[in-house]
């Protein structure tokens, strides 16, 4: 089982899951958005599993553990759901206390992911940092050609 950290979500998971490649993994805005969807369609148990499955790979995600909060609360399993406030809530205020990351190489990742508005949001605060920089403009001009599409 593939952890990004000592701290695993729920102890829920039995089987050993594939490791996430582009073919199965669809980013941390593509779990929360299968997630959401399944919630809206009544299926708790599998939105469940997947945001276990997305936080085990990325557990620094404050909206997934508080979505997946409200869903275990939902389902009645009332423990993991204090714990996974509880987490969330921790998160939420270490946010709070510390800038978010920048990077170029961050801000092409959230690209790939498909998670267009954090690239873009990134990539506004890096050229507010070095408006001048060469890569940077051609970058925003590829990417709002590609929004435009």
């Amino acid at each position: 089982m593939l952890t990004a950290s000592g701290s695993a979500p729920n102890s829920q998971l039995n089987s050993p899951k594939p490791v996430p490649v582009p073919g199965n993994w669809s980013g941390v805005s593509g779990g929360i958005q299968a997630a959401e969807d399944a919630v809206a369609s009544g299926q708790l148990e599998t939105a469940e599993q997947i945001l276990i499955e997305m936080l085990e790979f990325a557990p620094s995600e404050t909206r997934g553990w508080k979505l997946l909060a409200r869903t275990q609360r939902q389902l009645g399993h009332i423990d993991a759901g204090i714990y996974s406030a509880k987490r969330a809530l921790k998160l939420q205020n270490a946010e709070k206390k510390r800038p978010s990351p920048i990077s170029l190489t961050l801000a092409k990742l959230h690209w790939q992911q498909d998670e267009r508005k954090e690239a873009l949001e990134m990539l506004t605060q890096l050229l507010a940092q070095n408006p001048q920089a060469p890569a940077l403009n051609e970058l925003l001009s590829e990417w709002d050609l590609e929004t435009v599409k």
